[in-house]
């Protein structure tokens, strides 16, 4: 979308072998007693979840066995960084399956989805102890959640960066489930910028650092990070950061600059 800025600054599904080829048989054919303990396993290595209202606060995640005979339950780890585990937990570290049943459900709590960020991606991995893992099939599982926003048109307001200075037309996007706001291809085409105002909208309560679009030649993807804001009239004022990765970590290459939007009338 601005090309000048760049000028300027340079689930697989799971297999169940109910004939027992993974779990009984050997390359002669003679049939072993099926080990139930050896048979679970997730359908994919990923899965990636959008969370609405809908989901009442809890985040299924499927888990399959091989044999539907007899009650069983399985113990299994997880995986969640700091911020993550701020917001979701285990039901339980067991899952339950019922005699006949295949599939049973971990269950991942996380409340409200007023509790999720906007624009914030939560990473959780789940694992089958290799005791009881099929092989033939995934014994972990790397669940990506993140909160579903409907988007609608609030109108077309000015983006001004100190930053890159420049200033142009702003489409603006507001979400129906709250006062969180959507500025598709700001910097850089396919990057938009998601940040959430206080009812009265005079506050910002939420920022989360995201990819600008723009790449420094030296150290790869700038990232904002609002410090906070002020607003007078319809003008929102962000002073901002601008984060790289290194080392493992956001550090800050660029600071001390403010970016504007002017919100339409």
């Amino acid at each position: 979308m601005k090309n000048s800025i760049l000028n300027k600054l340079t689930v697989c599904v799971l297999i169940l072998l109910t004939a027992f080829t993974s779990c009984d048989t050997d390359v002669e054919g003679v049939i072993y007693t099926p080990d139930e303990t050896a048979c679970y396993s997730f359908a994919s290595s990923q899965i990636n979840v959008e969370l609405t209202a809908d989901n009442q606060g809890v985040l299924k995640v499927p888990v399959y066995r091989g044999a539907t005979n007899g009650n069983a339950s399985l113990a299994l780890t997880v995986d969640m960084d700091e911020a993550t585990a701020a917001v979701f937990s285990l039901t339980s570290s067991e899952v339950a399956f019922a005699n006949g049943e295949g599939v049973a459900y971990v269950e991942l709590n996380f409340g409200s989805i007023d509790n999720l960020g906007a624009t914030t991606k939560y990473t959780i991995t789940l694992s089958i102890p290799e005791a009881n893992q099929s092989p033939s099939a995934e014994g972990s599982v790397k669940v990506q959640a993140q909160r579903q926003l409907t988007w609608e048109n609030f109108g077309t307001g000015v983006y001004s960066s100190q930053l890159f200075g420049q200033s142009w037309p702003q489409p603006i996007e507001k979400a129906v489930e709250g006062n969180v706001y959507r500025l598709p291809d700001c910097i850089i085409e396919d990057y938009p910028i998601v940040f959430t105002l206080s009812e009265d909208g005079q506050e910002l309560v939420g920022w989360d650092i995201q990819p600008t679009g723009y790449e420094d030649p030296d150290y790869g993807m700038v990232y904002y990070l609002a410090e906070g804001m002020t607003r007078n009239g319809n003008i929102l004022s962000f002073p901002m950061i601008g984060a790289v990765v290194y080392n493992g970590s956001y550090a800050a290459l660029y600071s001390g600059f403010t970016e504007t939007l002017e919100m339409p009338e």
